[in-house]
């Protein structure tokens, strides 16, 4: 560090070597700024005269289920404020109450009242919704407790819901195969060394495929893109292993149609993921990015129905016969239809 700070700003040199790194003088002022930042949060927080909570229940890579947190509130003056609230690991059981504990115990450190509680939304897992013994129960009981007149809305999560819409989708035929490839290479660290030295050699658009993790399963389309793009390769190097007879699919003219289709579908979907994430995003903007999604759709499959194929890249760079093949076709215009009815059905209605 100092040698950088010679470099980049020499004046400054002598400052940076007064700075100590001692372990436990690094760890003290991260915890003073821990400590600043919570304040400020709390000084925020108390202002509001309704705040919303977000809750995200979920398992780390050591299985320890993490409960997240975020806030939005609202003071006298119309400002409206989003924070990353905490984070609270629950070693023990996962149970309505046990959330509530967790969640309670942040309410209380933070001295927020419960009585400006005003929405809860949250991803929609059993011990989260319970109607009896469920956090969102035990919540609206709190609420009722210290203001009778004060009814908490409660909301499922809209991402979650979007990823259902993946359900109408009849690509099983398609995605169960076109994962195999991902795993045989990466089974293994040999095989998965060798696989990376033959992309090297090959001079390769990429060095090597993603991995696909179910939490996130819009991954699935860059893990299918990459796929797409590796396809030939792919080919080749299980052909090499003498494995090629475990994955037939790769040869199927028909499978790669639906396949390719699977990957551009995925790609727009994961568009309209990204639209509906990230801060102050308020409902009626994820309400027209989904309206306009539909558009989208019911645009998509009377273009397909009609022979053009331009907002299906990857499915347009295979050979006119195959891509309009009535089998083809029809499974992009069907499939297209049915997302469209569940992309409104399953997060509106």
């Amino acid at each position: 560090m100092i040698e950088t700070a010679g470099l980049l700003c020499l004046e400054s040199k002598a400052k940076f070597e007064k700075i100590s790194l001692w372990r436990r003088t690094v760890t003290r002022r991260v915890e003073l700024i821990d400590e600043d930042i919570a304040s400020e949060s709390n000084k925020k927080a108390k202002s509001f005269t309704l705040y919303s909570l977000a809750l995200e229940e979920s398992n780390d890579i050591k299985d320890t289920a993490q409960l997240l947190i975020f806030i939005r509130g609202i003071n006298e003056g119309f400002e409206i404020a989003e924070e990353f609230l905490t984070m609270e690991s629950l070693k023990g059981k996962t149970r309505g109450e046990d959330l509530y504990g967790s969640v309670s115990a942040v309410i209380e450190r933070t001295k927020l009242p419960w009585s400006k509680l005003a929405n809860v939304t949250m991803d929609g897992s059993p011990n989260l919704t319970g109607k009896n013994i469920g956090l969102l129960k035990r919540i609206q009981d709190k609420v009722k407790e210290e203001n009778p007149d004060q009814d908490v809305i409660f909301l499922h999560c809209i991402i979650h819901q979007e990823s259902l819409c993946k359900s109408v989708l009849q690509l099983n035929h398609v995605v169960n195969p076109g994962g195999k490839p991902v795993n045989c290479t990466r089974a293994r660290g040999l095989q998965h060394r060798q696989f990376i030295a033959f992309l090297e050699e090959t001079d390769a658009d990429h060095q090597d495929l993603l991995y696909h993790s179910r939490v996130r399963w819009l991954s699935l389309g860059k893990v299918f893109q990459r796929v797409w793009e590796l396809k030939e390769e792919i080919r080749t190097f299980l052909e090499s292993e003498g494995k090629s007879d475990e994955f037939p699919e790769l040869s199927d003219q028909n499978w790669f149609c639906d396949f390719a289709f699977a990957v551009d579908i995925f790609s727009h979907m994961n568009e309209l993921n990204v639209k509906l994430q990230g801060k102050d995003h308020f409902v009626h903007n994820m309400y027209t990015n989904v309206r306009a999604f539909k558009s989208k759709l019911t645009l998509f499959s009377r273009q397909v129905s009609n022979k053009s194929f331009a907002h299906f890249p990857t499915l347009a760079t295979l050979d006119p016969f195959s891509r309009s093949s009535t089998r083809s076709r029809s499974t992009v215009v069907w499939d297209c239809t049915d997302l469209t009815t569940a992309s409104i059905s399953v997060i509106f209605i």
